[in-house]
């Protein structure tokens, strides 16, 4: 068992926002009406004009307090490469939470580049940050996602020592594609092994939770043989492993997401009796959800460090 005072170390490290800032708090009007004219729309042109209105509050952000490493092997693979951002006030000694998180890009683009400011945001309020890379469909396939997943897990507990991360207390996440391998992992390929220090799950805009519902898109990385799909169902699998859930949906997130979000969530219902630990985020969409870290809005960054506060290793 851990020390009190070792869990109360851990407590003090994870810094909400100053309680003088709203959670809600909104960026310039400008931004919010510019991501809500895309309405529920996802496409090239969304992409970009949302990434656009984000690049200049992301530029201007503090990057204070954060020590950065980048392109840290976690395997063998071109991709297999993760950065790392540790929060550099640590109190000498301290083991802080660990949060691994993989980017979207529909199972076939994005980089962890491309969600710099969620690491920098996490890394500021004392979580050691790991923002990993893994491999592209069509060259990879299910369930390779979760599979690099795991091996960035192993790297992480294999080397605590160099990042003042606590092995035991390691929090998975990801949004769109980068949301199915972490569960993947979580519930599938995790499921049979021993203590691996994961804590908990943080799940932001799943496109796949049931693969018997694939949209045309994703069959780049599930493959065309319908009679697979059943296994490859994280819905069916959340028996496996009971671990806590955050998830996360845009108030316009896709249909399809939305939907794939409430089978995920029926079946955690049926396997609780209660509903996971669920969040809307007002007024965004499949991009600004993760793109409005690190600015004034504070959608959920509050809200994901209660849950991994309240699921920490004892």
């Amino acid at each position: 068992m851990r020390s009190v005072l070792g869990v109360l170390t851990i407590l003090a490290a994870i810094v909400l926002a100053p309680a003088t800032r709203a959670q809600m708090s909104a960026n310039q009007p400008e931004v919010g009406e510019g991501v809500r004219a895309f309405g529920d729309r996802l496409g090239p042109d969304v992409v970009k004009g949302v990434t656009a209105l984000y690049h200049p509050l992301h530029e201007a952000a503090s990057k204070d307090g954060v020590t950065v490493t980048r392109d840290i092997a976690y395997g063998d693979g071109e991709r297999q490469k993760l950065d790392l951002y540790v929060p550099t006030n640590a109190a000498s000694g301290a083991r802080l939470p660990i949060l691994l998180f993989a980017h979207g890009g529909g199972f076939v683009r994005g980089d962890k580049q491309d969600v710099a400011h969620f690491g920098y945001y996490f890394g500021q309020h004392g979580i050691v940050t790991a923002l990993m890379n893994y491999g592209f469909a069509p060259k990879a396939h299910f369930p390779s996602g979760g599979e690099d997943v795991a091996k960035a897990v192993s790297w992480l507990r294999g080397n605590a020592s160099l990042h003042a991360g606590d092995a035991q207390s390691i929090f998975v996440s990801g949004n769109s594609a980068g949301a199915t391998h972490a569960a993947t992992y979580g519930f599938i390929t995790s499921a049979t092994s021993g203590d691996d220090g994961v804590r908990g799950l943080i799940l932001i805009s799943i496109p796949t939770a049931d693969s018997e519902d694939l949209g045309p898109q994703d069959k780049v990385y599930y493959g065309e043989d319908a009679s697979q799909y059943p296994r490859m169902s994280i819905i069916r699998h959340v028996g496996g492993r009971k671990l806590p859930v955050f998830m996360a949906v845009a108030e316009n997130d896709m249909p399809s997401i939305q939907r794939q979000n409430k089978r995920l969530l029926d079946a955690l219902f049926e396997r609780d009796g209660k509903l996971p630990v669920y969040k809307t985020a007002l007024g965004h969409n499949h991009i600004s959800i993760i793109e409005h870290f690190g600015t004034a809005d504070e959608s959920l960054g509050p809200d994901i460090l209660e849950f991994m506060r309240e699921n920490l290793a004892k």
